[in-house]
């Protein structure tokens, strides 16, 4: 319960601390990919997915203050498009948190998995690099 999480620790602020939250940006690849695929992700029925976005909004309806502040980041993901690589494929069960999903995923979920992670909302090729967009936010909450 994200909301009630988040209420209780707020709760606990003297005048002048802040609560310190950092998370998936909603703007990151893992955004992107997570709310698209991850319904198709045996994980899923485990955890829910949650970024920077689904807290900012929490936040708001809350009526709490806080600043967003984004920390660049981004993964070299280029061996999960070399057939055979083990670290590439090892990447994918890292982005998807599914063991051995190379192996075990349906092949349509695999290719559109693979088509998505290339597209500009997930990463960047630059200098013959597939770059993951694995951007951060530090949210800072007010009392």
């Amino acid at each position: 319960d994200v909301p009630a999480t988040i209420q209780y620790f707020h709760s606990l602020l003297e005048e002048q601390a802040k609560l310190l939250i950092i998370l998936v940006s909603g703007t990151s690849g893992w955004e992107t990919l997570w709310k698209k695929y991850g319904s198709a992700f045996p994980l899923d029925d485990v955890c829910s997915y949650v970024s920077s976005a689904d807290i900012k909004r929490i936040l708001d309806s809350a009526g709490l203050k806080c600043q967003l502040h984004e920390l660049p980041s981004h993964m070299d993901i280029t061996s999960c498009f070399i057939e055979g690589s083990k670290d590439g494929e090892m990447l994918l069960d890292f982005l998807t948190e599914t063991c051995e999903f190379c192996k075990t995923a349906p092949p349509e979920l695999k290719r559109q998995v693979m088509e998505e992670l290339r597209k500009p909302e997930c990463s960047q090729e630059r200098d013959g690099k597939v770059l993951f967009n694995n951007n951060l936010s530090v949210i800072v909450i007010e009392p």
